[in-house]
């Protein structure tokens, strides 16, 4: 009677377990279906986080769950991006990956290997983000998803921007471009054109930029992503500000900020703010520009965005010396040269370093500019292909040194 007793409970609760692993599957299906349905809604979706993220985190524990566990984390990744809340996500995607891993399905791998670099661009870890595309690249190459193959390439673009290798990042845009005109999808070639458009900016070819930025921006439109739409349009606010056409930039700044206060997109806002900053320095309003940044910067601490929070640095540096602080400018370049190198972004770190060097040398401290150039110079031999701006800045403020070193009195 004991042993009949003994095998009914463990029947209930079997019974109950498997009851119980069903629900967490139903759950987990219809939190992707709510996510699905609410993809532009973004109040809906920031409510619902701490919920979104315990389905994920029950599914992804139970193996009947890990398909719809799996799918409900890559579907809120965009939410999660868009709203900047990355350091709550990076275990939740270490534990998919695992899972990914566990049940054989390669392709959500490559998926989720590819939306870890992004977190790790993210966050500036750039070395970790290179790792994690070089192997999503590699995934979705061996299972012949050109779609995912294209999606990494226009990510890792980003980061062969980072390390100085403008070759490899050009390269990278223009292989994404060629597999997303074939697949037909306006999306993704648009992300990609509006990437390229940021390296030959960087390259300091402007016109050539904006010829990118308007494939982008019409590409967007075409499918609706307001998103987008407004990265195309900060896109191109910055290359009208580098053509000198500050009216045109500034009206599409503007535009950018509308379209992300309209979809919540507060990151992204904080971005075209700071390039809004940038331009009001050029136009010589430094205070309004120092108070743009001053504004944002918490922001991307509390984020845990070091590459922006070290760009927040440097352009402040660069604000306070033109409004004569000459001690608070030297410790915020400090500081960005320090972040830069934390994330291994060598060029802006060399950037950094002169643009100290040059408002030193205009306070006529030229022992301490001297260091500063030293350590830019140092910075740029390590790059395989450095921009030619990069250059030009370095060669100008050197000859400024060396020309106001031979104007000093001998001993």
């Amino acid at each position: 009677m004991t042993g009949n007793a003994d095998g009914r409970s463990q029947l209930q609760t079997d019974l109950y377990l498997a009851r119980f692993r069903r629900k967490i599957a139903v759950n987990a299906a219809s939190w992707l279906a709510y996510v699905r349905q609410h993809s532009g809604d973004t109040a809906a979706l920031d409510r619902e986080m701490d919920n979104l993220r315990k389905a994920i985190q029950q599914a992804l524990a139970e193996q009947e769950a890990w398909e719809s566990g799996l799918a409900l984390t890559g579907e809120a990744w965009r939410h999660v991006e868009q709203r900047g809340y990355w350091l709550a996500w990076r275990d939740l995607l270490r534990q998919a990956l695992e899972v990914s891993r566990q049940a054989g399905r390669p392709a959500d791998e490559a998926f989720l290997l590819d939306q870890m670099g992004e977190l790790a661009r993210i966050l500036g870890d750039n070395r970790r983000a290179q790792e994690h595309f070089d192997a999503a690249l590699a995934l979705s190459q061996a299972l012949g998803d050109r779609v995912c193959e294209g999606r990494v390439l226009a990510h890792q673009s980003q980061i062969y921007l980072a390390l100085g290798d403008l070759d490899a990042a050009g390269s990278c845009c223009e292989q994404a471009a060629a597999i997303f005109e074939t697949q037909v999808d306006a999306d993704y070639l648009a992300i990609a054109h509006n990437n390229w458009g940021i390296i030959l900016l960087e390259r300091g070819t402007p016109e050539d930029a904006m010829a990118h930025f308007e494939l982008a921006a019409a590409g967007f439109e075409s499918v609706g992503n307001r998103r987008g739409l407004a990265k195309a349009l900060g896109s191109q606010g910055e290359a009208y500000r580098h053509l000198g056409h500050w009216g045109e930039a500034v009206e599409r700044y503007r535009q950018a900020i509308a379209i992300d206060a309209e979809i919540g997109h507060d990151v992204h806002a904080a971005y075209t703010q700071m390039n809004l900053g940038i331009l009001y320095h050029e136009q010589g309003h430094h205070e309004e520009a120092l108070a743009l940044h001053e504004a944002v910067e918490p922001l991307f601490r509390r984020l845990g965005d070091r590459p922006h929070l070290a760009r927040i640095y440097n352009n402040m540096g660069v604000f306070l010396a033109h409004l004569g602080r000459i001690e608070e400018f030297q410790a915020a370049f400090d500081s960005a040269v320090t972040l830069h190198l934390e994330a291994e972004d060598r060029p802006r770190a060399a950037h950094t370093l002169t643009n100290c060097a040059e408002h030193l040398l205009d306070q006529k401290l030229i022992n301490e500019a001297s260091d500063y150039l030293d350590r830019a110079h140092a910075l740029l031999d390590t790059l395989p292909s450095p921009p030619d701006r990069l250059i030009h800045e370095l060669e100008n403020q050197t000859r400024r040194l060396e020309t106001m070193m031979a104007a000093q009195p001998a001993d």
